[in-house]
């Protein structure tokens, strides 16, 4: 792991929204399987967005959607249709119009075309890329490379740590012919053209035997580097709670893009308005690299002993293909006690005017339980909530408003019910533009060991 001196500013996180739009699109790669030979005669046609900036489309054939809802890195199926002349559009998806595009294409039998949207969108230009059978030989792969950063210069494409030159000397917009490679799995990097200098690695790249492969490259030279991609972890701990509870959260950082990321650990203290968190140090951590961070409030943030800090971690990246996982446990004599919380994408907090429910809650002698909820935006949230015992009667319906990425947890939820076994909870919010994450904890009385309970 390597650390980038100095602070990243925050301040996005002003805007509000848990997936801000015109969200960075870093330099990366990805691969299509081609395959000639499943053409049966007629004529083979996909779409691959490549544009960066440009929204979700669909593409219409004759007037008449072919492929819909294709987001940026999207790579559809081929469809097969007669030889003939057809016309293309490309629209919003779900509108009319604007047409970003449109033109006439003949397409030939027994050919393959990938139709492949290039550039800005101010710019947005289809590339065509044809195929007509073919197999390789035995024990080799047939790969091509399609370059489509709009920024990036041209590029060779070869084995990593100097290794040979398999493609080279490719500009924006330009596509090599299949190169015949053996079968196995390959270190590979893009350099810039006639250099050793790398743009982009590649590692772990398999192509199997038989099989024939598009690389492309995709996104923005300037947009590495750009931390604007979210993920949230809805606990973290460092400090002492009930019954003499010791607390401590360690964090798993683990890269499974194909080139380095850099991310920052954000600090949301409990019952706090965050809009103005306090931000780590900025990391990267290497492709496929997995990264343990034990006691993360202590090593990240320098919370000190004696100092109780209760609350949640966000984290932004440069990378959408980041994970995480955290254990927050207790400490005592007997050893540790912890409950597993995985980090959540953006798109995995719940929106608004959806609910779901959580299960298991237990309040007795040997147990009691909690709720966690986490606000994954920027501005002021309501959430709701019903209470159930296990025979199905509400028992009550309340509310509680969070600040701007604020979090709250709420102990012993059913302490007025109980003794309770198999409680649920139904959570939602009505407020617009809204998303949150919640959680239940079911703690053991005796150990203070939590059983993490995650909605459904």
């Amino acid at each position: 792991m390597k650390k980038f001196l100095g602070l990243l500013s925050v301040g996005l996180l002003a805007l509000g929204s848990a997936a801000p739009a015109g969200a960075a699109t870093p330099l990366n790669a990805i691969f299509s399987v081609d395959d000639p030979e499943g053409n049966m005669g007629g004529a083979r046609v996909r779409g691959v967005h490549a544009s960066p900036d440009a929204p979700a489309v669909d593409v219409l054939v004759n007037g008449t959607v072919a492929f819909e809802n294709v987001a940026f890195e999207d790579i559809t199926d081929f469809v097969e249709v007669p030889a003939g002349t057809y016309n293309f559009q490309i629209v919003p998806t779900g509108e009319t119009e604007p047409i970003v595009y449109e033109t006439d294409l003949d397409l030939v039998a027994a050919t393959d075309y990938t139709i492949v949207a290039t550039d800005l969108l101010e710019n947005i230009t289809p590339i065509i890329m044809t195929a007509d059978g073919g197999t390789p030989a035995e024990g080799s792969a047939w790969v091509r490379f399609f370059h489509g950063s709009p920024d990036a210069p041209a590029v060779d494409i070869a084995v990593a740590n100097g290794g040979p030159v398999l493609i080279a000397d490719v500009s924006f917009q330009e596509f090599s012919e299949y190169q015949e490679v053996p079968a196995g799995t390959y270190d590979l990097e893009a350099r810039l053209a006639g250099t050793s200098d790398v743009a982009l690695s590649l590692s772990g790249v398999t192509v199997e035997d038989g099989v024939v492969y598009t690389a492309y490259a995709t996104g923005l030279v300037a947009d590495i580097g750009v931390l604007d991609v979210f993920y949230y972890i809805p606990a973290a701990a460092r400090g002492e709670g009930a019954r003499g509870s010791l607390w401590s959260t360690d964090v798993d950082v683990q890269n499974g893009d194909n080139r380095s990321a850099s991310y920052q650990l954000l600090w949301l203290p409990r019952d706090t308005d965050n809009a103005d968190p306090a931000g780590s140090d900025v990391f990267e951590v290497a492709s496929g690299e997995a990264v343990r961070w034990e006691d993360v409030l202590g090593q990240a943030f320098g919370v000190e002993d004696g100092t109780d800090a209760f609350g949640a971690l966000a984290i932004i990246s440069d990378s959408n293909d980041l994970r995480f996982f955290s254990r927050t446990y207790n400490s005592s004599e007997e050893g540790t006690f912890g409950q597993a919380i995985p980090g959540f994408e953006a798109g995995d907090l719940i929106s608004a005017n959806e609910m779901k429910r959580i299960l298991f809650f237990t309040e007795n002698d040997e147990f009691r339980s909690n709720i966690g909820v986490l606000n994954g935006t920027g501005s002021p949230m309501t959430i709701n909530w019903r209470r159930y015992t296990a025979d199905g009667t509400m028992v009550d319906e309340a509310s509680a408003d969070l600040p701007a990425w604020g979090n709250v947890q709420l102990n012993r939820v059913f302490s007025g019910e109980a003794p309770v076994v198999g409680g649920y909870i139904d959570v939602w919010t009505e407020t617009e533009d809204a998303a949150f994450m919640a959680y239940g904890s079911v703690v053991d009385n005796n150990t203070s060991d939590p059983t993490t309970v995650l909605p459904q």
